[in-house]
């Protein structure tokens, strides 16, 4: 197996497993301050990281850093507001399919030359994505109108934030994710700082767009339930540094159409940690998802 799709698979299992505690959080904490206490804790990983790896810093690796950071934390804040609306198992999976659709666009029409049978293993794997996405006809959980625009800009965020990454040279090591990380906690900081003034003169009814931000109803935000929400958030942020890490790794080592692919598959460890913890159903489609992903993984791997 190559090296960069080992390093993408162990990123895939760890961003999944990381957007479900950081889903949980949310659940429980506003939006953005969930955001923010994962952010921090990957922040401090990646510099972790960047000590023991190192990377050259230069104007190319902190400028695209900077900007695949504004892109993710777009990304992420409507992804964790999207997860806390829910259900997991659905909002997760369409989030992937279109971050991993932009990237693998991009290194098409860019001429990224795969063979034959990379291009139908990426093709399977995408479409693993979709069959993962199908709902049950028997569950009563459905994606809400506002859900589903708060997926689609997830998606887009980040999957143009993994091209601005694959943009860096490999020289830079894991400057641009260290830059990356640091400028969304810049902007989380910013965002919170506004959202804090904007409610302080306006009230909290004239947030407009900014009350999908809000913190949910008092009820479900007793300290005990926000101390553990707060644990998520770190756990999450744990797993989210070192996938962030292990991506701009890999996209230094392979092909940006099959790391991001590869990357994309996340929600199979959402998904299956969502019908473990949260009782949420695999249908029979969603089962059938899994399988073809796992056969595009060994296709790409050979």
């Amino acid at each position: 197996m190559s090296l960069f799709v080992a390093l993408s698979l162990i990123a895939s299992v760890t961003y999944g497993t990381s957007d479900f505690f950081g889903g949980l959080a949310a659940r429980r904490l506003n939006v953005l301050h969930a955001t923010a206490g994962t952010y921090v804790a990957g922040t401090v990983v990646v510099g972790v990281g960047l000590l023991v790896i190192g990377g050259e810093w230069t104007m190319d690796a902190t400028a695209l850093g900077a900007l695949a950071g504004v892109l993710a934390i777009i990304g992420f804040v409507t992804f964790y507001a999207a997860l806390a609306i829910g259900p997991m198992s659905l909002l997760s999976p369409a989030i992937a399919l279109v971050g991993a659709v932009v990237p693998v666009g991009v290194a098409a029409a860019t001429g990224a030359r795969l063979d034959v049978l990379a291009w139908g293993a990426i093709a399977a794997a995408v479409l693993a994505t979709v069959l993962i996405s199908v709902p049950s006809s028997r569950t009563r959980e459905r994606v809400t109108p506002r859900g589903a625009i708060l997926a689609l800009i997830a998606g887009l965020g980040l999957g143009l934030s993994i091209v601005a990454i694959d943009a860096t040279d490999a020289t830079s090591g894991l400057v641009p994710a260290f830059v990356e990380m640091v400028t969304g906690v810049f902007v989380l900081a910013v965002l919170l700082a506004v959202i804090r003034l904007t409610r302080s003169r306006l009230g909290a009814a004239r947030l407009g767009l900014l009350a999908i931000f809000e913190p949910p109803p008092a009820a479900s935000r007793q300290r005990s339930s926000a101390r553990q929400a707060w644990v998520n958030a770190a756990v999450a942020g744990v797993l989210l540094g070192l996938s962030n890490a292990l991506i701009v790794l890999a996209l230094h080592e392979g092909n940006l159409a099959i790391v991001s692919v590869l990357v994309s598959l996340y929600p199979l460890a959402t998904v299956v940690l969502a019908a473990l913890v949260l009782k949420e159903r695999l249908t029979l489609v969603q089962v059938a998802g899994i399988v073809l992903a796992i056969l595009a993984c060994i296709a790409l791997a050979s």
